[in-house]
C-alpha cells in the first residue's frame, strides 16, 4: 500500500492523484545563462515524435535543466513546447536568469534553492533572495510560487519548518528582506495581483512571537499581497503546506508574527477588506479547507478521507462571528459543494473525484452538524459509501498501519465505514480474505485502543456474526477473539462491558460449537460480577439475556461450564422486571 503524503512539487512533481512521478534526465546542460546555448544547440533535425502539447506535460515534472536538456535537442520541443510549459522547478540561483520569454504559459514556480543543506545546518541563499522577485516579476500569468528547498533527505521544506534549526542572524535577515521585496513588488504592481507565495515565515513567528507586534515586514506584508491570500495568514505552524502524518493540508500562504486581530484590522481598512471579512464566502473556503488522506490498494485504486481539527473549528467559528452569519440560511447544497472542494486534487483544484470514493471523517461531520448547526445529512455524507463496497481493500489496507495517537480516529472512522458494508455474507468472507479478522483481535486491547474505537470493533463483530455463516463464526474463534471479549466484560466502561456481553451472546446463538467456546472461556464469572457491579435494567437485561442464550440449545452444555449461572440466577429471580424473570424462567426450562 502507498499512503500519500503531499508536498507542494517534489524533484518530479505529481502526477494527477498527488502522487511523485519521476523522470529520467537526459542531458547535462547548465540554466539561466545557456538558454541561448539550447537554441543554438537545438538539432535542426526533428527528432520529436510526439506533439508539442505532450512534451510540455512531460517538462512540466521536470528540473529547469532538464527543460534546456529536452530543449536542445528539438527546435519543435524550444519553439513549441517550452511556451506550453505551465511548471518550472529551479534548483540553482543561476537558472533564475532564465528567459520568461520563452516560457509564455508557466503558472507555477517552485525555487529551491532558497535555502541550501550546509553540514548539519540549512542555510538562506543570498543570491537567491537578491534574483527572485525580478525573476518572479517576468512571468505575467504566474498563479503560484513556492519558495524553500530540500533538506539532506530530499524532502521539501520551507523557511521555518519544524524539526530544523533557524538562528542564523543573517538568514533572518535575509528573509525578511524577500519579505518587503514581495510586499514591495506587490504594492507596485510589479507582480501579478492573485499571486499565491507558499514557504516564507517571519524569523520572529519561529521564536514564538506573542501579543501584538509591530513587527514592519509583517505589516507590510498585510497591506500589500494580494487580499484573499492575506486572509489566510497564519500566525503559528508551517507556512508550507501544513505536516500531518498521510494528509495533504492545505496552505496558510504566510505565516506572519501577527495577531489574527491585527490581521483582520488590517484587512478592514484595505479596499475590498470588509466586504471579505464579511461574507458567507469566507466561511465558505473554510469548509473546503480539510486535510485530505490518499489511501492507495494495491492495484492503485484510491479512497480519500478528510478530516478538521480543532484550529480549522476556530477558524470557522471566528468567520461565522464576524460575518454574523446565520449558518441556518445555507442550502445542504451549498455546504456539500463547498465541503467537496476538500477532496480537490492539489494539483488540479477544480478536479474533484467521485463523491463514492470520498468520506468525511464522523467527529468532522458531527462538529459541523451539531456544534456548528450546518444544514447536513448523513445521507448525503454515508449512503453514497455504503452502497459502493469498492474501497473495502483500501480501508482493510489503511487499519493495518501501525496506529499512532493521531490516526486512531482515522482508524476508527474507516472501521466505522467497513462496519456499514458487513451486510452480507459474500461480504463478510471478501473482509475476512483481506485480514480484517487479526485487526479486530488487536483493537480489543483496552490498554492501548480507545472505547470509541472498542465500540466499533464490537459492533463489526456482531456484523460478522449476524450476517455472515457459522464458519466465519468459527473463525472469529479460531483466532482467539472469545477470550479477549471475556476480559472486556471486566472493562471500567460500563457501555463497552455490555456492548461485549451483546457480542459473546449474539456469537454463542450461532452454533453449538461457538456456545461451547464461549462457555469455555469462563463468561459466567465476569457476567456475576458485571452484576455486582450496577443494579441498572440495562445490565439485568443483558446479562439474562445472555444466559438464556447460551442455555436454550437443544443440546445441553457441559453442567460443570453453566454451573456458576445458578449464582447469576438467584440474584435475577428476585428482580420485579418482567423481561428479566423471562429470560431467567426461559434458562431454567
Amino acid at each position: 500500500m502507498e499512503t500519500s503524503t503531499h508536498q507542494e512539487t517534489g524533484l518530479g512533481g505529481n502526477d494527477e492523484h498527488g502522487r511523485p512521478v519521476k523522470l529520467k534526465r537526459t542531458l547535462n546542460c547548465e540554466g539561466g545563462d545557456h538558454d541561448d546555448a539550447a537554441a543554438n544547440n537545438a538539432s535542426n533535425d526533428d527528432a520529436s515524435t510526439l506533439p508539442p502539447e505532450v512534451w510540455a506535460t512531460v517538462m512540466n515534472y521536470l528540473d529547469y535543466q532538464s527543460v534546456l536538456s529536452c530543449a536542445a535537442t528539438s527546435k519543435t520541443i524550444l519553439h513549441d513546447a517550452m511556451p506550453l510549459v505551465t511548471t518550472l522547478h529551479i534548483d540553482k540561483s543561476s537558472q533564475l536568469n532564465a528567459l520568461a520569454s520563452r516560457f509564455r504559459d508557466v503558472r507555477e514556480i517552485n525555487i529551491f534553492s532558497l535555502l541550501r543543506q550546509e553540514n548539519a545546518n540549512i542555510k538562506v541563499d543570498c543570491n537567491t533572495v537578491m534574483k527572485t522577485t525580478l525573476f518572479l516579476s517576468r512571468f505575467s500569468k504566474l498563479e503560484k510560487v513556492f519558495l524553500g528547498g530540500r533538506d539532506s533527505s530530499g524532502e521539501t521544506i520551507g523557511y521555518g519548518e519544524p524539526g530544523h534549526i533557524w538562528d542564523d542572524v543573517q538568514d533572518k535577515k535575509l528573509v525578511m528582506n524577500l519579505m518587503d521585496q514581495l510586499s514591495k513588488a506587490f504594492q507596485c504592481n510589479f507582480l501579478p495581483k492573485s499571486l499565491l507565495v507558499l514557504g516564507l515565515r517571519c524569523p520572529r513567528c519561529y521564536h514564538g512571537a506573542q501579543g501584538n507586534s509591530t513587527c514592519p515586514s509583517c505589516q507590510l506584508a498585510c497591506k500589500n499581497w494580494p487580499l484573499e491570500h492575506v486572509i489566510n495568514f497564519n500566525n503559528e505552524g508551517s507556512s508550507q503546506w501544513t505536516k500531518r502524518e498521510f494528509a495533504c493540508c492545505r496552505p496558510n500562504c504566510l505565516d506572519v508574527c501577527l495577531t489574527r486581530d491585527q490581521i483582520e484590522s488590517i484587512i478592514e481598512a484595505r479596499p475590498g477588506g470588509h466586504e471579505l471579512l464579511h461574507s458567507e464566502s469566507r466561511f465558505l473556503y473554510l469548509l473546503g479547507q480539510g486535510s485530505r488522506y490518499d489511501i492507495y490498494s494495491d492495484d492503485g485504486t484510491l479512497f480519500y478521507y478528510v478530516e478538521f481539527f480543532a484550529e480549522d473549528y476556530d477558524d470557522m467559528e471566528r468567520a461565522i462571528k464576524v460575518a454574523d452569519l446565520d449558518v441556518k440560511e445555507l442550502t445542504r447544497e451549498d455546504v456539500s459543494k463547498a465541503l467537496m472542494r476538500s477532496f480537490a486534487s492539489k494539483d488540479d483544484p477544480d478536479w474533484i473525484p467521485h463523491k463514492t470514493c470520498c468520506y468525511l471523517g464522523r467527529s468532522s461531520f458531527n462538529y459541523m452538524k451539531e456544534s456548528l448547526n450546518l444544514p447536513m445529512n448523513e445521507e448525503d455524507w454515508l449512503d453514497h459509501l455504503v452502497t459502493n463496497r469498492q474501497n473495502l481493500p483500501q480501508i482493510i489496507i489503511f487499519l493495518k498501519i501501525k496506529r499512532n495517537d493521531h490516526l486512531e480516529r482515522i482508524q476508527s472512522d474507516c472501521l466505522f465505514l467497513l462496519n456499514q458494508w458487513l451486510n452480507d455474507a459474500p461480504t463478510v468472507q471478501l473482509a475476512i480474505d483481506l485480514g480484517v479478522l487479526p485487526l479486530l483481535a488487536e483493537f480489543l486491547n483496552p490498554e492501548n485502543e480507545p472505547a470509541d474505537t472498542m465500540v466499533v470493533a464490537l459492533d463489526t463483530i456482531d456484523s460478522i456474526v449476524l450476517n455472515g455463516t457459522a464458519a466465519h463464526a468459527q473463525s472469529l474463534i479460531e483466532i482467539g477473539i472469545v477470550p479477549k471479549l471475556v476480559h472486556l466484560l471486566s472493562a471500567a466502561n460500563a457501555d463497552t462491558a455490555l456492548d461485549t456481553a451483546l457480542a459473546l451472546g449474539k456469537l454463542a446463538r450461532k452454533s453449538i460449537c461457538c456456545r461451547d467456546a464461549v462457555l469455555q472461556a469462563e463468561i459466567m464469572l465476569p457476567l456475576l460480577r458485571l452484576l455486582n457491579q450496577s443494579s441498572e435494567f440495562a445490565v439485568m437485561h443483558m446479562v439474562s439475556w445472555v444466559i438464556r442464550t447460551i442455555c436454550e440449545w437443544d443440546l445441553e452444555p457441559d453442567f460443570v461450564l453453566v454451573k456458576p449461572c445458578l449464582e447469576l440466577l438467584s440474584h435475577l429471580l428476585l428482580s420485579d422486571d418482567e423481561q428479566v424473570l423471562m429470560n431467567s424462567c426461559a434458562t431454567l426450562t
